[in-house]
């Protein structure tokens, strides 16, 4: 603990934001004294609270008002004092009946919905990022004859996405020779990503098949293409935008314009945690290092399947958040959905 920071003001500055976080007004050293039985005077909590924004944990709004949290005072609760708070009964049951529904949907479909359980137990906007499919290893490939000269790929990664790309010949192939080839390619691709099909594994595998090079390379050629393009392109999803219009931070157009300014950057609100081992990251204000950020705390926690990153969803709200709970929440659903990740069933698609 630093020595500017003894237990009395810890315990100042957490009665502080606890109660400023349920109330949503500034908080006084009476108000202090009757609800939260520091044992201390009124005037002593006033000093401290003075000592307290002197140091920049709190904010004085006007010269006769109460204090709020400062960033660097929520950052110091969240770190250093907060308590989780335990979910009802009827939270816990919402969630696991929830993750139930979703057991067999594809990965992409189960981080859509996550996010959107997520915004409706924490009142919050969410921002959700589709896996990439750029570390993903290659499952299952099927190659399925459509109409004339025309063969559907379909590939299958590990973590359950799926892409798919038609393919059009200059002729039907026998439908031996299509179970040669896809038979052939789930031999050698199975368990390679992207960055796994290099020139050596092509070179192999066309010398597995001589005499039908054409015909190969064009379907070698869309199953590359189709788990390139999945991999570059960057695809979010957005709900719960909402309700952020219900919190009385946000009445006025500025704070609105910046929020819609946040949802037109959302690479940025990915950036920290994407590039480091965390699973959670809590970003108050302008720690974000985005102008837009200054009046908002963004959540974003990833989700993994052997280590390996399926998907991340940003939490967006303003900076006077119930942590507790909502950490509490993301931690029940973090729990429960990788349950469901883990099973046969979830990789398999539905």
């Amino acid at each position: 603990m630093s020595s500017e920071m003894d237990r009395r003001k810890l315990e100042i500055l957490k009665a502080i934001v606890t109660d400023y976080i349920v109330t949503g007004e500034p908080v006084g050293s009476r108000t202090l004294e009757k609800k939260y039985q520091l044992g201390i005077s009124s005037a002593t909590i006033r000093n401290e609270m003075a000592d307290l924004e002197e140091l920049g944990y709190l904010d004085q709004l006007h010269s006769s008002s109460g204090r709020v949290p400062s960033a660097k005072g929520y950052r110091m609760y969240i770190d250093k004092l907060m308590t989780l708070e335990s979910l009802s009964p009827e939270e816990v049951t919402f969630i696991e009946d929830k993750i139930i529904t979703m057991a067999a949907f594809e990965i992409d479909k189960i981080m859509k919905q996550t996010a959107m359980m997520l915004s409706e137990l924490t009142n919050l906007a969410v921002v959700a990022k589709k896996p990439s499919l750029s570390k993903a290893h290659v499952k299952n490939i099927q190659l399925i004859a459509m109409e004339k000269n025309t063969i559907l790929a379909v590939i299958m990664v590990d973590h359950g996405a799926i892409t798919h790309k038609l393919i059009r010949l200059n002729h039907t192939p026998e439908p031996e020779v299509l179970a040669n080839i896809c038979g052939l390619l789930n031999l050698k691709l199975k368990g390679m990503n992207i960055e796994d099909i290099n020139l050596h594994i092509v070179n192999s595998l066309k010398n597995d098949l001589e005499g039908y090079d054409e015909l190969f390379l064009s379907i070698l050629s869309a199953v590359y293409e189709s788990l390139n393009e999945e991999a570059k392109e960057e695809q979010y999803f957005v709900d719960g935008t909402a309700k952020i219009l219900n919190y009385p931070e946000f009445s006025d157009m500025g704070k609105i314009k910046d929020f819609l300014g946040l949802l037109d950057k959302p690479d940025l609100l990915f950036h920290d945690l994407e590039n480091g081992d965390e699973e959670m990251l809590i970003t108050i204000g302008d720690e974000l290092a985005l102008p837009e950020a200054k009046d908002f705390t963004i959540i974003t926690t990833s989700y993994k399947i052997n280590d390996e990153n399926v998907g991340t969803i940003n939490l967006i709200g303003p900076r006077r958040l119930d942590y507790s709970k909502v950490v509490s929440i993301i931690n029940n659903v973090k729990r429960e959905l990788l349950k469901k990740l883990s099973e046969e069933d979830v990789h398999d698609g539905g």
